[in-house]
């Protein structure tokens, strides 16, 4: 699925947070977002996701506007930087929560929690509530539930940022590998130009509410 941002801007108040920008980013691949704290990187991605309505511009999948369509409406998977799990319900169930309001059939349900969690290394703890796992295993179980969703459009809000450094390169090293088959555009927001680097793909770099550079990662990492 292609994403294309056309003349979108973001306004609250007086305050301008996305000043107009047009990007189109392809599925396959990683999409990175790089910029520093407070540069826009949220904003842009909880427009993509429908989570914000722009002030003007249009936002299309695939060439459809969807600038109007709810988020419930959209095949949108977000993960943060903060472990936004159930604390109330096991870590198979916070899997398979998006497969539950979409009202997938049981034995769906079960079949496809556990690929995800056998390829997130997830198993033997599919039992266990949320306040028994480590920050890595929250985190994994984070982006189990958006990848069960089967969704076309994942966003990753700097999913590693609050995880310890040996964790952080364990997670950052097999996220390609989870995508490698999937069909699905990836947008992953980082504040470190090394590990846009290491994760490859397109890069567009946000300042103030600005894109102020766009291609393949390589070469915006050569000439800044």
């Amino acid at each position: 699925m292609t994403l294309a941002l056309k003349d979108v801007e973001l306004r609250v108040g007086a305050e301008t947070h996305v000043y107009p920008t047009r990007l189109e980013l392809a599925a396959r691949g990683f999409n990175i977002l790089l910029g520093p704290t407070l540069a826009g990187k949220t904003s842009l991605m909880r427009l993509m996701a429908g989570l914000l309505r722009p002030t003007a511009g249009e936002i299309r999948f695939d060439g459809h506007d969807v600038t109007a369509v709810p988020v419930q409406k959209r095949r949108v998977a977000m993960v943060y930087q903060q472990f936004i799990n159930y604390p109330h319900l096991s870590v198979f169930e916070n899997i398979a929560s998006p497969l539950r309001v979409e009202r997938v059939p049981g034995s769906q349900v079960k079949s496809r929690v556990g690929r995800i969690a056998e390829l997130l290394r997830l198993n033997a703890l599919l039992d266990r509530r949320p306040s028994e796992l480590s920050g890595g295993q929250q985190q994994r179980t984070a982006l189990a539930r958006a990848l069960v969703k089967d969704a076309n459009l994942v966003l990753l809000d700097e999913p590693l940022a609050n995880l310890d450094y040996k964790l952080r390169e364990g997670l950052r090293d097999e996220l390609p590998r989870l995508f490698a088959d999937r069909d699905c555009t990836v947008v992953y927001a980082t504040t470190e130009p090394a590990e846009a680097l290491l994760l490859g793909g397109h890069t567009a770099t946000v300042d103030e509410g600005r894109i102020t550079q766009f291609g393949e990662t390589s070469s915006v990492y050569r000439r800044p």
